[in-house]
This record gives structure tokens, sequence and C-alpha cells, in this order.
């Protein structure tokens, strides 16, 4: 029995080479090209931009000491963390290969928006109560559409939820039902 061949095998043309061999074997894992993980590539430069974000909000707050610290610290510090990891997905992004981008669902962010803001236009004319069961009429377009009766359910039962933990626990001062509607 021969042993396998030690180099790289001939592909044909238009394809790439399986470069998923042990090393064991004697194959040599090339450098990716740039772009070859998109996904971690977008994950990486999402993750430096929101710690630039907080270290740009919080430059003019002061920083003080370890032993005593005041209220820039921990923003700058969670901050230049969020750099530091988003730096590190987008360089490790560069030199590996992963799955490449899904497409964007339009659908779920046009049918959460919508939800959002028909919720916060909602909540203080019509009530929490109105309210939150629109949120979940409307937020359920956003994907695969649940039956009639376990979405009223839902909405039946976050709209009581929302009631009891916001007005009744927390004593929040939200109209729970439309002023045309006696309580």
């Amino acid at each position: 029995m021969a042993a396998p061949p030690r180099g790289p095998s001939p592909a044909p043309f238009g394809t790439t080479p399986d470069t998923s061999r042990n090393a064991a074997v004697g194959d040599r894992t090339p450098l990716r090209i740039p772009g070859q993980a998109p996904q971690d590539l977008a994950a990486g430069l999402l993750i430096a931009s929101f710690g630039l974000i907080a270290l740009w909000m919080g430059r003019e707050w002061p920083t003080g000491t370890l032993a005593y610290v005041q209220s820039g610290f921990f923003p700058r510090m969670i901050g230049g963390l969020m750099v530091l990891a988003g730096a590190v997905v987008t360089g490790r992004s560069l030199l590996t290969h992963g799955a490449s981008l899904p497409a964007w669902g339009w659908r779920p962010l046009l049918g959460v928006t919508a939800a959002v803001l028909a919720f916060a236009g909602t909540v203080e004319t019509l009530g929490l109560a109105p309210a939150v069961l629109i949120l979940v009429g409307l937020g359920n377009l956003a994907g695969q559409p649940l039956r009639p009766v376990p979405l009223a359910l839902l909405g039946a039962v976050l709209a009581a939820g929302c009631v009891a933990l916001f007005v009744g626990g927390l004593g929040l001062p939200l109209r729970v039902w439309p002023l045309w509607v006696s309580p």
C-alpha cells in the first residue's frame, strides 16, 4: 500500500483545493485572504464600533483612580475592552474561513420596528393593555405568524403580566385602559 501524497492535491479548474486535512498528514493550512469569514468580520467591526461609541460618549467624564473611581472609569474600561475584543474577532476573521453572511431579513426588521413604534405611540393614548396587544399583534407579523388562538392567549398573558408588573408591582402611573373605557 502506498502512502498518501504529502503536498496539496491537484484540484480541477474553478474549484478550491481541500485544506481540511490534518497537519499530521503534511498539509499546511495557508493564510486565508481577507473576507473569508464575513460573519466574524462584521461582528468584530460591530463590537469595536460599540466600544468606540462608549469611549466617545464618556470622553469628558472624569475617570479618577483605582482607589477613587469616578463616573467615567467603567465606560472607558468597558469601551476599551470592547474595542480590544472587536479587534481580536476582526483579526481572527481575516485568518480563518467561515460562513458567509446570510440574506438580510427585512420582514423581521420592519415588523419589530413597527411594533415598537406603535407601542410607543399608543401607550399614552390607548393605555398599557391595548398597547401591549397592538405590540404583540404587529410583532407577530415579523416572523412565522401564530394561529389566532395562541396569539390571543399570548397577548392576554403579556398584557396582564405588564399591568401586574408595572402598575401593580412597581406602582408606575400608567393608564391601563383608554379614557372612554371605565375599569
